[in-house]
């Protein structure tokens, strides 16, 4: 089930004895994700607020914020979701995504499923149920780790874009 965790608990504690993983409540508020998680078979319609578009994007801005109050649903290139922003300070950087990973496990509690989908990518789905959470690292143009966490309405929608977004 979240095999990846298990092996990486072990790497994270012979690599972090000295550092104590922050607090789940330290990274995500676990009722907004979940707050977001309900909303997705709804389009987000009871999370969405104020209207903003560009030529490309539409963005809602929303008072459900699950990670460093930077939390918006928006669409562009895929149906609407819900994406934050936010850095994801760790003592081992290589570490990061692992952290966070089980972080939003234990936000989501039984029945999800996480699976790597690629070095700085992880997604978390349900058997029988449409929305995916992923929550991706990147380092920033000042060498800082940062992440996204995003809830999608389906798998397909989920999935990476060349050239992001």
């Amino acid at each position: 089930m979240r095999t990846w965790l298990a092996g990486a608990g072990v790497i994270l504690l012979s690599g972090c004895a000295s550092q104590a993983t922050p607090p789940v409540a330290e990274l995500f508020d676990c009722q907004a994700l979940n707050r977001a998680v309900a909303s997705a078979e709804t389009g987000f319609a009871d999370i969405k607020g104020r209207l903003e578009t560009t030529r490309l994007t539409r963005t809602w801005q929303t008072d459900t914020q699950a990670f460093h109050d930077a939390c918006v649903i928006t669409s562009a290139r895929r149906p609407d979701h819900y994406l934050c922003f936010g850095p994801l300070a760790s003592d081992d950087p290589r570490s990061a995504l692992l952290k966070g990973g089980e972080a939003v496990a234990q936000c989501l509690g039984e029945g999800w499923q996480s699976r790597r989908t690629s070095a700085d990518r992880i997604a978390f789905t349900r058997e029988g149920q449409a929305p995916v959470v992923t929550l991706e690292t990147f380092l920033n143009d000042r060498g800082r780790r940062m992440g996204t966490l995003g809830v999608y309405q389906n798998a397909r929608d989920a999935e990476p874009r060349p050239g992001g977004s």
